[in-house]
């Protein structure tokens, strides 16, 4: 297939993200989306090979895969569920914006990527230090990039995501708490004498957001925060709950030591009738503004005539596990990510024809013409 001219790109962000988007990719169910792409990168003669995942059905893909890469570009193809969105897998374009599941996060920032792949022409990769990884899991356990990391030590990693075309080269670490709070049983009417397990678990949280590590500021990123995902319990029966259910998800800034976060959040445990396990513990990272990545995209954003801003990722994503093993670690793509996960998850064309403007201009730096 003969790649798209420069004036016709938009055309095919349109029809590729609306591709894309079709295939169902909730994380688990990636197969599709991977024998897709592989199919169509070898039909345009990229050099793509599977990379197995542990403990996943379906393995990463890689385009150019080398031992230790310069610069590592990861996109991740998984998508959050469906859920409540009215028609998930539809691309609606309207008002100059494309709906569907993961037209923000993170189909849209993939269709900019693979636009600027077939302006760059897969001979441009032959000898150069650039891989692309296609991660899988990315919305679960993380566990595509993990693997990735671990057998792959680049010298930098970029990884796609939502960020209105900033430049994050900060980003918030998590951890995530599940929690068993034990009440004492009453009749619903008799308030002094039972112990209401919802009510701890809301006094809970209020201690939580006010621990010095949550109510820190980063310039980057903001405060932390504290964020229940799930709560249960209790009955309709007029009777006071002795056991709450509680997860919670903790945002964990760059500069905060982690024994000093275990050490608040323990004390303020310790202080009440829970049980609990940490499900997730992924630490934040900062990289420096000076760094030949975020040099080379902010090169990249100036000759695509766009503006230079840095900023920071409040959410955990694949570029963790890489800075976690020593990587310059910067995020960034097209798209907004409070949208993302929600029915009316969306992405701008506009802005998905400007990354890719980015994403060529960047790649060009790396795979200088022959």
């Amino acid at each position: 297939m003969k790649a798209p001219a420069r004036e016709d790109i938009e055309g095919f962000l349109r029809e590729t993200l609306a591709r894309l988007i079709a295939i169902p990719s909730p994380s688990g169910e990636e197969g599709e989306i991977i024998r897709f792409l592989e199919g169509w990168l070898r039909e345009r003669k990229f050099p793509v090979a599977p990379f197995l995942v542990p403990d996943h059905p379906w393995p990463n893909l890689l385009i150019h895969p080398q031992p230790r890469p310069r610069l590592l570009i990861d996109v991740h193809v998984d998508t959050f569920p469906a859920h409540d969105h009215p028609h998930p897998y539809e691309a609606v374009e309207r008002k100059g914006r494309i709906y569907g599941r993961g037209s923000a996060d993170v189909k849209g920032g993939l269709a900019a990527l693979l636009g600027a792949l077939m302006l760059l022409g897969p001979e441009r990769l032959n000898g150069s230090p650039v891989t692309i990884a296609l991660t899988v899991d990315e919305e679960n356990r993380g566990r595509g990039a993990e693997a990735l990391a671990q057998a792959c030590r680049p010298e930098a990693v970029l990884a796609i995501e939502p960020t209105q075309l900033e430049i994050h080269i900060a980003e918030a670490g998590t951890v995530e708490l599940a929690l068993e709070i034990q009440g004492q049983p009453a009749h619903g009417s008799a308030v002094e004498r039972g112990r209401n397990a919802i009510r701890i678990a809301m006094a809970l949280i209020e201690e939580l957001e006010a621990l010095p590590a949550i109510r820190a500021q980063h310039p980057r990123i903001g405060r932390g925060a504290v964020t229940p995902l799930f709560i249960h319990g209790g009955r309709r029966a007029l009777a006071i709950p002795d056991r709450c259910a509680l997860h919670l998800d903790l945002r964990w800034l760059p500069g905060i030591p982690r024994e000093d976060l275990l050490a608040q959040l323990k004390t303020v445990l310790a202080r009440h009738p829970v049980t609990w396990e940490i499900i997730d513990l992924s630490p934040p990272f900062e990289t420096d503004p000076q760094a030949p990545l975020v040099q080379a995209l902010a090169r990249a954003l100036t000759e695509a005539g766009l503006p230079v801003r840095l900023g920071g990722m409040p959410s955990w994503t694949d570029a963790e596990p890489f800075a976690r093993y020593g990587a310059q670690a910067v995020v960034f793509g097209p798209g907004t990510l409070a949208v993302a996960h929600t029915s009316d998850e969306h992405i701008d064309l506009l802005e998905l024809h400007q990354a890719t403007q980015v994403f060529l201009a960047l790649l060009e730096q790396f795979t200088p013409a022959t």
